[in-house]
């Protein structure tokens, strides 16, 4: 099975090592698409999460601070990201990697990111994913942590390079 995902607690770096993978596969040449979720902070305080397109940086709200239809905590989910994931589900058949950042309860709560994720799980080809510790799913789960951050960025990188190789 062709799938790593990456978990751990909020703040620990999985956007970031996520990030670090999909540049480095970009650099040597390969076709990845997707999309991440950078929370966006106001005067300090997190007042919600962006959904960027990987790789054309198309982005929009995901969800915010405020009232909306669907809420998951304090955070309205937006009806925007749709656009995004429609986006970056088209350019699906191109992709040699794919890569999301995250799934989770958020993600999972708007009807066509749900229906991407799940098209993703049921494809053959590479997924990186950072997933919610809440959500079990089948392939290899690496817990990052303050201590292995470092450490895993090149054996999760190697690893991808295997799977694309084999």
């Amino acid at each position: 099975m062709k799938r790593i995902f990456i978990t751990g607690r909020p703040g620990v770096g999985k956007t970031t090592l996520l990030k670090f993978l999909v540049n480095e596969l970009v650099r040597r040449g390969y076709k990845v698409v997707g999309f991440y979720c950078p929370e966006v902070r106001e005067g300090g305080k997190r007042v919600g999460f962006k959904i960027v397109s990987i790789p054309s940086g198309k982005d929009g709200w995901l969800a915010k601070l405020g009232e909306g239809k669907i809420k998951v905590g304090k955070y309205a989910v937006q009806e925007e990201a749709e656009e995004v994931v429609k986006e970056v589900k088209n350019s699906l058949p191109t992709a040699q990697v794919i890569a999301i950042d995250e799934i989770g309860p958020m993600e999972l709560s708007i009807p066509s990111v749900r229906d991407f994720i799940n098209e993703v799980l049921k494809a053959e080809k590479p997924l990186i994913a950072v997933v919610h510790r809440s959500i079990k799913l089948e392939g290899e789960t690496y817990i990052l942590t303050e201590e292995n951050r470092d450490s895993l960025r090149g054996e999760l990188l190697e690893k991808v390079l295997g799977m694309l190789r084999s």
